[in-house]
């Protein structure tokens, strides 16, 4: 009788600058949202892409309209403006979309994605916006 093999889960490899950034940050918090923030992303870049992508920040939800998409496991798109007046900025990595002078991309003050995110202490980020549950997230009025 033959054995079932049994599967590792895959792991994907990070960018070695996400893997510093996540290693320097622990311990190092400066709030608890902040410390979800990045346990949530190094767990999501290491187990789970998203295949439609994930809106973390939508532009609708702050006055500022920033917003921040995940696409696979550590891609990531930073932008500024609603409808067909967006600029954003597509970058391979966590590290390169904190890094982001929001200034490039069509906002008025010259401060970097993350300086954004630290000043509203993350509170609009949200992690359970990936577009694979699109419909239903619709349908269930939590869109």
């Amino acid at each position: 009788m033959a054995k079932k093999k049994k599967s590792t889960p895959y792991v994907h490899e990070l960018w070695d600058v996400d893997i510093a950034l996540f290693e320097r940050m622990k311990g190092h918090y400066q709030s608890p949202k902040e410390e979800n923030f990045f346990r949530n992303l190094e767990f999501k870049q290491l187990n789970k892409p998203t295949v439609c992508n994930e809106l973390l920040v939508s532009e609708h939800d702050n006055a500022d309209e920033i917003y921040l998409v995940r696409i696979e496991y550590e891609e990531y798109l930073v932008g500024h403006g609603l409808g067909n007046q967006q600029e954003e900025e597509h970058v391979m990595n966590l590290s390169e979309a904190l890094a982001i002078n929001l200034k490039n991309i069509g906002f008025q003050r010259g401060i970097t994605m993350w300086q954004w995110l630290k000043e509203n202490d993350y509170k609009f980020v949200r992690y359970d916006r990936d577009y694979e549950n699109f419909q239903t997230m619709k349908t269930n009025g939590q869109w």
